[in-house]
């Protein structure tokens, strides 16, 4: 009997050492990627550009392409996802719910796409994104649907629901609990 609860004893450490250490992995991630994101510069060597100049990205060759692969896939609103990863990473580590990760993801994905209508929509050319312009290539891709006639009927309207939508869809990604601000 007593051989019996070691051995699950010992299968439940390993099992929540093994969570906790994706869950370090995945806040590692997203100050990884954070970092990367913020360095960037449109003058660093990418997929578009790939020039022989003085890389300003902390990451170097690495970093500016993962920088711009997110800024000309999504736009600006590329700088929330570390923030989601980094947030769910400490959620899984504290806890130990691994399929916390699937739903960030799932939520990410979903604000990513709303945000590059967005910014492509309503904020163009305001950041110094050369090829993609704000919202990336997704929210280029997006205006060309049926959404932009959708958006035109009334924009200050859809301007505002968006905005609501992507902070309650970030909000979800990171696994936000008023009741844990209350006590």
């Amino acid at each position: 009997m007593k051989l019996k609860k070691l051995a699950d004893n010992a299968i439940n450490f390993g099992i929540n050492r093994t969570i906790e250490t994706l869950g370090l992995a995945i806040l590692a991630i997203g100050v990884l990627l954070l970092s990367s994101l913020i360095t960037f510069s449109p003058d660093d060597p990418n997929f578009i550009f790939p020039n022989n100049t003085e890389i300003k990205n902390i990451f170097g060759f690495r970093g500016s392409f993962t920088a711009d692969i997110f800024f000309q896939s999504f736009g600006v609103i590329s700088l929330l996802t570390p923030f989601s990863l980094i947030l769910s990473g400490i959620n899984i580590f504290l806890n130990k719910r691994v399929f916390l990760i699937i739903e960030s993801i799932f939520y990410i994905i979903l604000y990513s796409i709303l945000g590059s209508l967005f910014f492509t929509f309503f904020y163009p050319s305001a950041f110094k994104l050369y090829i993609n312009g704000n919202g990336g290539f997704v929210g280029k891709y997006l205006e060309t649907t049926f959404l932009n006639s959708m958006i035109n009927i009334n924009p200050q309207i859809f301007y505002y629901i968006f905005v609501l939508l992507i902070i309650i869809l970030f909000l979800i990604s990171i696994h936000f609990k008023i009741s844990f601000f209350i006590k």
